[in-house]
C-alpha cells in the first residue's frame, strides 16, 4: 500500500466524519437517548456503506460523499416519515411497559416481554434510586427510553398523555381509566378541535394540560370519575338526534279546528 493510497483512506474517514457531525448537529440526535429505532438500523447501514466505500479502489471520495448524504437522507426523511403518517408510527415506536400498577407487580408485563424485562434488573434500577421494598411502590414502568419511573406510595398518580399531534393515544387512555368519547367532551368543553391539539396530558387524576400547536397553554380541572361520568352522558344526549317535527297536514288540521270553534260563538250571537 502506497503512500498515497492511505492518505486518500485517511481523507475519506475525515470526511465522512465530518458529515456525520453534521448530520447529527442538524437533526439533534448527538445522544444516545435521542435515538430512535429507524437511527438504530440507520448506524448499521451508514456502517456498511462507510466501511465499503472506504476500502474500495473504485469509488472516488466524491462518490463516497454521495452514498454517505444519500443515505442520511433516507434516514432521515424516514424518521419524519414515523412522526406524520400514524400507523407507522405505532409501528415502530417503543411502547412503555408497566410493571407495577396500584402496587402490584404485572406479571403479563414480563410474560410477555420476557426478553427485556428481567425481575433481578428491576430489582437493582429499584436500589439505584434508593428503593428496597417493592411495597413501597404504587406505579413503576419501562419507558421507550429504557429508563424505570417510579412513584412512591403516597407521592401522587402518574400522568397520561391522551393525545400527541392530533391523535388519540388509545392505550394512555385506557390506562388512565377514560375513554375517547370523555377526551372529546373535555375537547369540546376547552372549544378546541383535535387537530389543533399537540398535547393533552392527564396529571394528578383530576388536572388536563392541553398545549397547542400555536403555543397556547389550557389548564383545567376535571371531575375525577372513570369511564362514563354524568357530565359526558348529558353530552351525549345532547347530541341524540332532535325528534322529527310533526306532520304538516296534521297541524293544518288542527289550525281549521281551532278557526271553526271560534266561528261557533259569532254564529250564536247574530242569532
Amino acid at each position: 500500500m502506497t503512500v498515497e493510497m492511505i492518505v486518500y483512506r485517511l481523507l475519506k474517514i475525515f470526511v465522512g466524519l465530518i458529515i456525520l457531525l453534521v448530520y447529527l448537529r442538524l437533526t439533534h440526535r448527538s445522544q444516545a437517548g435521542h435515538q430512535t429505532p429507524i437511527d438504530t438500523i440507520g448506524n448499521f447501514v451508514i456502517g456498511g456503506v462507510f466501511g465499503g466505500v472506504l476500502y474500495s479502489e473504485q469509488i472516488s471520495l466524491f462518490y463516497f460523499v454521495i452514498y454517505m448524504v444519500f443515505t442520511l437522507c433516507m434516514i432521515q426523511l424516514l424518521n419524519v416519515a414515523t412522526t406524520k403518517i400514524r400507523f407507522l408510527h405505532m409501528a415502530v415506536r417503543e411502547q412503555r411497559v408497566p410493571v407495577i400498577t396500584d402496587g402490584d407487580i404485572d406479571i403479563k408485563s414480563f410474560q410477555q416481554a420476557d426478553v427485556v424485562l428481567d425481575p433481578m434488573r428491576l430489582i437493582a434500577d429499584l436500589r439505584a434510586q434508593g428503593i428496597y421494598d417493592l411495597e413501597d411502590i404504587e406505579f413503576a414502568q419501562i419507558e421507550p427510553n429504557g429508563a424505570l419511573s417510579v412513584i412512591r406510595k403516597g407521592d401522587g398518580v402518574p400522568n397520561f398523555a391522551l393525545i400527541v399531534k392530533g391523535s388519540l393515544v388509545t392505550r394512555d387512555i385506557a390506562d388512565a381509566h377514560k375513554t375517547e368519547d370523555w377526551v372529546y367532551l373535555q375537547l369540546r368543553a376547552a372549544e378546541v378541535e383535535l387537530e389543533d391539539v399537540f398535547l393533552m396530558e392527564f396529571k394528578n387524576g383530576n388536572r388536563l394540560l392541553i398545549l397547542l400547536n400555536d403555543g397556547t397553554n389550557i389548564r383545567r380541572e376535571v371531575a375525577e370519575a372513570s369511564n362514563m361520568n354524568d357530565e359526558e352522558e348529558e353530552w351525549q344526549e345532547g347530541v341524540e338526534e332532535a325528534p322529527e317535527p310533526e306532520d304538516t297536514e296534521d297541524a293544518e288540521k288542527e289550525v281549521a279546528e281551532h278557526a271553526a270553534e271560534d266561528a261557533h260563538p259569532m254564529k250564536d250571537s247574530k242569532a
